[in-house]
């Protein structure tokens, strides 16, 4: 995954979100109860794959999936957990990545990538017993690729990603596709004043609610209309990326990402939607960036992510949870870990988190995955 790309691992998920304990306290961030601190990780990582990335993981109805690219071969990778360990599902597409994966009902996985340099889209099914492949189609004459899946209550596919050209930078154009319970394809059209570039994630809580991560901001779609959300002001000047996005309870969302900086190079952002508006949410001052955001059973956030700064951590990994004070603080190591992308909360609230062993954008990188129970 390049430093340029908005998203390597989706978009996550996009799982509809968790159902949280009552013991979340209205429009407060709160803080850890002690079981939630107490809680352990385990690694159960795939077995017989020397060298992927596993770019996202998600779980639903009891199904539990993490995709990437296996690098032997180039080929997208999808394993689904069996209980006990990791099944790698056979492809039907030779050559290419998954950057997103949606768990859905009735035993239903979709996952998007693409093939190539990221200029053709890869959309698949799982159908309870194999991967198919689906045709949506680019607009005319266009390349691009989908890096965010999810689905909505009502059953609609939502993918994003973004359409290509030959400007710095790479992906500038937004895509953005649903997909109807009868399979029929449809496109989005963002208006302009809307328009927050190319998707990084999407979040559809219902058909009519449904929150966009793009490379220019945040966008939201209230069933009639698309509006740009406007963001701390200490955001304006700055360059940053969001790439994930979980609601916490209803009219409680948080975003996670990065801001370019100076002096540290990249350091973690979070943003919290509450009554109506966004605020920052202090994190560390420290060289790291956020890739994936869930909460676990208390309804607590659980946020992963990678650090190049060795003193942060010399394999590379980060976690943020909360403190007693109610501060986002490193403090979990899950073991053997390296670079985290995915995470998400399954039915038993435990927390699923994927990527590496290996460094961020190393060579020869190792597939991880671990839970907390």
């Amino acid at each position: 995954m390049s430093d340029t790309t908005p998203r390597g691992g989706a978009v996550r998920r996009r799982r509809v979100a968790v159902a949280l304990a009552a013991a979340v306290v209205a429009l407060t961030i709160g803080a850890a109860p002690a079981t939630a601190r107490t809680a352990s990780w385990r690694a159960v990582v795939p077995e017989g794959l020397s060298e992927a990335v596993l770019y996202d993981i998600s779980s639903a109805e009891g199904s539990t999936w993490t995709a990437g690219i296996d690098v032997t071969d180039w080929s997208p990778l999808a394993l689904r957990w069996n209980g006990s360990g990791w099944t790698r599902t056979p492809q039907p597409v030779a050559h290419g990545r998954f950057d997103d994966i949606a768990a859905g009902s009735g035993g239903e996985a979709w996952a998007v990538g693409s093939q190539g340099d990221g200029d053709v889209p890869i959309v698949e099914r799982w159908d309870g017993t194999a991967w198919n492949v689906e045709d949506v189609p680019l607009p005319d004459g266009a390349r691009g690729g989908f890096h965010a899946v999810a689905v909505s209550p009502q059953g609609t596919v939502w993918a994003g990603g973004g359409l290509f050209n030959d400007e710095p930078g790479g992906y500038q154009d937004q895509l953005l596709k649903t997909r109807d319970p009868d399979g029929t394809w449809r496109n989005v059209e963002i208006p302009a004043d809307a328009a927050v570039g190319s998707t990084i994630n999407v979040l559809p809580l219902a058909d009519d609610d449904v929150w966009l991560l793009g490379s220019k901001g945040v966008a939201h779609f209230d069933g009639t209309a698309w509006t740009r959300q406007r963001l701390p002001a200490q955001l304006d000047d700055k360059t940053f990326y969001l790439y994930d996005i979980e609601q916490r309870k209803p009219g409680e969302l948080w975003a996670v990402g990065l801001i370019e900086d100076d002096e540290l190079w990249r350091r973690p952002v979070a943003l919290r939607f509450v009554d109506g508006s966004w605020t920052e949410v202090p994190t560390p001052k420290e060289t790291a960036e956020l890739r994936g955001i869930t909460f676990d059973r208390h309804g607590q956030p659980v946020i992963v992510g990678t650090t190049r700064e060795p003193s942060v951590d010399p394999n590379g990994n980060y976690v943020l949870t909360l403190d007693n004070g109610g501060r986002l603080v490193r403090g979990e190591r899950p073991p053997g870990a390296g670079m985290l992308v995915g995470a998400d909360t399954d039915e038993q609230g435990r927390i699923w988190t994927s990527g590496t062993v290996a460094e961020f954008d190393q060579p020869g990188s190792t597939p991880y995955v671990a839970v907390r129970d």
